[in-house]
């Protein structure tokens, strides 16, 4: 088997592998984020979240690429189909060669095409690109009771397999079921086990009128497109896509962040919260302390608010209760009364008079009864004895009462002087106004302001403590509602910072992950163009070959294919000349020429040695081609046949007429239709020699009288051996390389018979035919009846005159 190219199938991973590990700049997690974009979205999305690594090198590198098995088909048998009503088979020999299968339009023959199509492709160009109703009437309209398409297989290596679709009755389109049966085994369903998935894009071995035209008609990008899935390219196409798309989801935490920072920017200029000011001078900065932000919208900074920390300092200033100075003034007005009812001197007097009765009773106790030694009038006796110390007791209470109502007075002063103490001013707190401040800090001065004297001391306190317990009351409650106002205006403001920086840190985990991934995708974009004309140049060689072919006559040549651009700008560019100037080829194309271009883009693809297909299948591709093209178009197909089974269908009779003219090798089939979908197919024969059968038809006719049968034998005759005389000479003509625009005016030039079998035998219409003639005895006979009955003579034509008459054709043809 030929060596496939490896420019054009080798895997392109291994492409891909080679021109990464050349490359030095790009680091290994671009490289490994290239690989998996090339494998699959499943594959990129583990290597983005880590769940795989790829290897640097794959085992498939280095693994030895194993020659594809071929398959031929055998026959395509199709019923309730498109065209084709009650079952019928077109049968086909399963080895390299042509076969050409003609019908008029109508006659069911791209039904066959279309019925392969599907069955192998699973869909057909022609419905996928024209309207709903083309889907719609895909059963045949006279007998839809069996649904089904049979595909005959002969692949190397295995037994006779089957490729079948079926239809429920009711089944639409897309509901068939396809199975693959491999000799008597088992039907697996689908095509898979086949192996053909990729093939069938890569190798597409079907091509239709359609989807010829659509090659090249639509626009550069529709070519574009054909050529990338044609080559495998696509794979970099949907490669580059998923890097994409996965650097757009990757990009998506930044853009939040950042969209959030410019909203949260504006919000806290516009704000008048002395932390917005701090928030603005942290956001401004190129790189924003995300730590500083966090602090600041919990409240966990260091550098508290400078305002809201006035305010809580003034919301817990200690401003005395107005019951806390009710007991402070009591204690105080109480303490001064007891201490008015015990005068200092009287308390001193009884202090005296208790020591000296006391020293009296101790000289009583000393001495016993005697003189009073002060008075010497009374005597100190037991019961003087026993009332002075009544008089000393009672003393004493009272004096204990005294210095209790001193340490009261004591008590309630210190009292007092701590509720004026714990008084303190409230500083002023910029930005905010609090209407009771000044009020405050004045009753504060006036409560400080303490008389010398205890007995203005209660009413001192009275007259300036409720005072401050008002005022301070009210300025600690608006200290607190400005507090409460500001945090319902900054608790918005806190959570727009907290959740700006959740989703910096969000994005700051995946900036490493954009950074790859721009890598990556700038690495596939840069090397995708040199991949595609890399893939593309030994196609597009083949394709200029085959052009050349084609072209025939025709003043356009192809001269570089490649493609450029991506996305909405890709486009195939096809350069060429125009009688030798340079022009773009597409755009100076007849319809013919376009569809020549198609055919030479498209068959070195579907030819190549690493497809499995080892069929190609071409439904009227010559609609557009005026004869010499088809001659060319003959050329290539006799090319392809050597190794190929090639399959044609044509609508026409040029094809298979160019075919018998050329002397080709081919097997020419005819389909025709009856009533009700009827298909009939059958081998044709050569056109000479169906005049020679129309003649033994004839002869053997016992219902034709004999004067009719000797008037239209002889044009029978004289029909056949110009027909294979003809072939000859179109053949002999092909063969020395001369137009056909040459050859068809050399012939029809010639008007006699015996002058066309000259022109044919000899390649001169006016050399003498006599040794040609002398050669073979049937040869003088045959000649002579023809042109007798043309001439009117007499003649006798029977089956042995026919049979000479085949024998002369098929010594011609033979030639």
């Amino acid at each position: 088997m030929t060596k496939p190219d490896e420019a054009v199938d080798r895997p392109l991973m291994e492409v891909v592998f080679d021109a990464i590990d050349a490359d030095q700049d790009l680091a290994d997690e671009a490289k490994y984020l290239v690989l998996a974009a090339l494998e699959g979205i499943a594959e990129l999305d583990d290597q983005l979240d880590g769940v795989t690594l790829l290897q640097a090198r794959r085992a498939a590198h280095g693994m030895t690429q194993e020659d594809p098995v071929g398959a031929f088909l055998t026959s395509i048998e199709v019923a309730g189909f498109r065209g084709i009503g009650p079952k019928s088979e077109l049968p086909l020999h399963p080895a390299p060669g042509i076969t050409i299968v003609s019908g008029r339009n109508g006659s069911g023959k791209s039904s066959f095409a279309e019925a392969l199509e599907f069955a192998v492709t699973g869909k057909s160009y022609r419905w996928e690109n024209k309207a709903k109703l083309w889907a719609d009437t895909w059963r045949n309209l006279h007998d839809a009771s069996q649904c089904q398409v049979r595909v005959g297989l002969t692949i190397e290596g295995s037994e006779q397999t089957v490729v079948g679709v079926d239809w429920d009755p009711d089944a639409a389109l897309r509901e068939n079921k396809t199975w693959t049966q491999v000799g008597n085994a088992k039907r697996s369903p689908g095509t898979d086990s086949l192996g053909w998935k990729s093939a069938v894009e890569l190798h597409r071995p079907i091509l239709s009128y359609d989807e010829i035209g659509g090659l090249v008609e639509d626009s550069p990008s529709t070519l574009y497109d054909a050529l990338a899935k044609l080559l495998g390219l696509d794979e970099i196409t949907d490669a580059e896509k998923r890097l994409t798309a996965a650097l757009k989801n990757a990009k998506v935490p930044r853009q939040q962040a950042k969209d959030a920072l410019i909203q949260l920017k504006r919000i806290v200029a516009e704000s008048d919260d002395d932390r917005a000011v701090q928030a603005v001078a942290l956001l401004k900065k190129r790189q924003p302390d995300v730590g500083a932000v966090q602090s600041l919208a919990t409240g966990s900074t260091s550098e508290q608010s400078p305002a809201l920390s006035g305010l809580r300092t003034i919301g817990g200033l200690a401003v005395p209760m107005p019951e806390q100075i009710e007991t402070v003034v009591t204690a105080v007005r109480s303490a001064v009364a007891n201490n008015i009812d015990l005068a200092n001197d009287a308390a001193a007097i009884a202090d005296k008079r208790n020591a000296l009765l006391g020293t009296a009773l101790e000289l009583h106790d000393l001495v016993g009864d005697g003189r009073c030694p002060v008075c010497e009038t009374g005597t100190l006796d037991d019961a003087w004895a026993a009332h002075a110390r009544a008089r000393i007791d009672a003393e004493d209470d009272k004096l204990a009462q005294f210095k209790q109502s001193r340490r009261d007075l004591d008590e309630a002063r210190r009292a007092a002087r701590m509720l004026i103490d714990d008084l303190s001013t409230a500083d002023t707190v910029a930005g905010v106004e609090l209407s009771s401040l000044t009020a405050y800090n004045e009753a504060v001065a006036t409560a400080r302001a303490v008389p010398e004297s205890v007995s203005g001391l209660a009413e001192h306190l009275n007259s300036t403590l409720f005072a401050v317990s008002e005022s301070g009351q009210e300025l600690r409650q608006e200290a607190l509602d400005s507090i409460e106002a500001r945090e319902d205006t900054w608790a918005p403001i806190a959570s727009r910072l907290a959740s700006w920086v959740q989703l910096e840190r969000e994005a700051a985990k995946t900036d490493g992950t954009v950074a790859d991934l721009e890598a990556a995708k700038k690495w596939m974009t840069a090397h995708a163009i040199d991949l595609r004309n890399q893939r593309l140049e030994p196609i597009a060689e083949q394709a200029r070959d085959i052009w050349a072919e084609l072209r025939q006559e025709s003043n356009v040549d192809i001269g570089a294919i490649s493609l450029e651009g991506s996305s909405t700008r890709r486009k195939a560019v096809l350069k060429g000349t125009v009688d030798g100037a340079p022009s773009e080829a597409l755009s100076v194309m007849s319809q013919g020429e376009l569809h020549a271009l198609a055919l030479a883009l498209f068959i070195p693809r579907a030819t190549t040695p690493n497809s499995p297909f080892r069929f190609i299948v071409l439904d009227d591709p010559i609609q557009a081609m005026d004869p010499a093209k088809i001659d060319g178009f003959i050329r290539v197909l006799s090319s392809l046949a050597e190794t190929r089974q090639v399959v044609v269908f044509s609508h026409d009779d040029r094809l298979a007429t160019a075919i018998r003219q050329m002397a080709v090798d081919a097997r020419l089939v005819e389909v025709t239709r009856e009533t009700g979908s009827r298909i009939h197919v059958r081998e044709t024969l050569n056109q000479a020699k169906r005049y020679v059968d129309d003649a033994y038809a004839l002869v053997r006719d016992e219902n034709v009288p004999g004067d009719v049968k000797r008037r239209v034998a002889p044009g029978l005759f004289r029909l056949a051996l110009e027909s294979a005389a003809q072939q000859l000479f179109y053949a002999t003509q092909h063969r020395a390389g001369e137009s056909r625009e040459d050859t068809e005016k050399r012939w029809g030039d010639v008007k006699k018979t015996r002058n066309r079998l000259a022109l044919a035998v000899h390649g001169d219409a006016d050399k003498d035919l006599g040794g040609w003639l002398s050669y073979r005895p049937e040869r003088w006979p045959t000649l002579k009846l023809c042109n007798a009955g043309v001439h009117g003579d007499a003649v006798a034509v029977d089956v042995d005159a026919v049979r000479d008459l085949g024998r002369v054709v098929d010594g011609i043809l033979s030639s």
